[in-house]
């Protein structure tokens, strides 16, 4: 599963894609020119789906990002986890946004 993120005002984009194999394990692969969304996947290479998204507290996308990202709101570790959740088959692919109004 391919994700694209664009994360706002700071102008960058991210792909990131999903591999996932039979056994639960998701091989994540990042597109990007942040420079901390390199830090965060080098950190991460396969990862455990189930632990990913049911195991609360124990995601190592979360821990990367919580590492290596400064802002505690970029979109990407949410995106990364929405790519890992549709690659393996457990959620519809289907859109999100984020929509601001004054």
């Amino acid at each position: 599963m391919e994700v694209c993120i664009f994360a706002g005002i700071c102008g960058f984009q991210t792909k990131v894609t999903a591999k996932t194999d039979s056994e639960y394990q998701a091989k994540l692969l990042f597109e990007t020119d942040c420079p901390n969304v390199k830090k965060m996947a080098a950190a991460l290479d396969t990862v455990n789906v189930m632990d990913e998204l049911f195991k609360k507290g124990q995601s190592q996308v979360m821990a990367a990002a919580q590492q290596h990202l400064p802002h505690i709101t970029c979109p990407v570790p949410v995106g990364t986890l929405k790519a890992i959740e549709a690659g393996a088959g457990m959620a519809l692919v289907k859109d999100v946004s984020i929509t601001f109004s004054k």
